[in-house]
């Protein structure tokens, strides 16, 4: 059973990138925004989640605490219809950080979110091993992935407006008919 209420955002954008305002985050917008564009329905409310700003790691014996208080941002993710989930590659992988945040959810517990992976590297093959291993984890949660991952090179940043919508055109159906599955 969802916990959805009126006020919930239908679509979570979740950054994974350890700095806040990262191109990282202007390609997951974009994406979330084409594909909203191509879905039928009502417009969607969208909320970010910069794990830059909410979550805290310390390595010391002192616990760290995020710097931005808000909402919860884990049951933004439980409740969401879509999840549009960034990261930038570091050695061959999602981020540490983005590890952190999706390892509070129990095996299967988001299986009402539809998931959307994508992945920011220097070379393709950083780039496709990262957004594997983020789908990969995402599916482990329970969450529905109906189209591949974007793995998008940071050369190709500048044009991300583009990448987004030749993604969503792509993709938008299968994603379109899986969330109308899980709701």
């Amino acid at each position: 059973m969802s916990d959805r209420s009126p006020s919930t955002p239908d679509v979570v954008v979740l950054v994974g990138n350890p700095r806040a305002g990262s191109r990282t985050r202007g390609i997951a917008e974009a994406v979330a925004a084409a594909l909203l564009d191509r879905l039928d329905g009502p417009p969607s409310a969208v909320q970010v989640l910069e794990l830059a700003e909410i979550v805290g790691v310390s390595f010391g014996p002192e616990p760290a605490y995020g710097a931005k208080a808000g909402p919860d941002p884990f049951a933004a993710v439980r409740s969401a219809r879509l999840l549009v989930v960034a990261t930038p590659t570091y050695k061959g992988s999602y981020t540490g950080l983005l590890k952190v945040f999706l390892d509070q959810f129990g095996h299967r517990e988001l299986t009402e979110v539809v998931a959307v992976p994508i992945a920011v590297a220097a070379s393709p093959a950083h780039a496709d091993a990262a957004a594997a291993a983020l789908r990969d984890v995402l599916v482990e949660l329970g969450t529905p992935v109906p189209a591949p991952p974007l793995a998008v090179l940071e050369s190709q940043l500048a044009n991300l407006h583009e990448i987004a919508a030749q993604w969503a055109d792509q993709h938008s159906t299968a994603i379109g008919a899986e969330r109308a599955s899980v709701t």
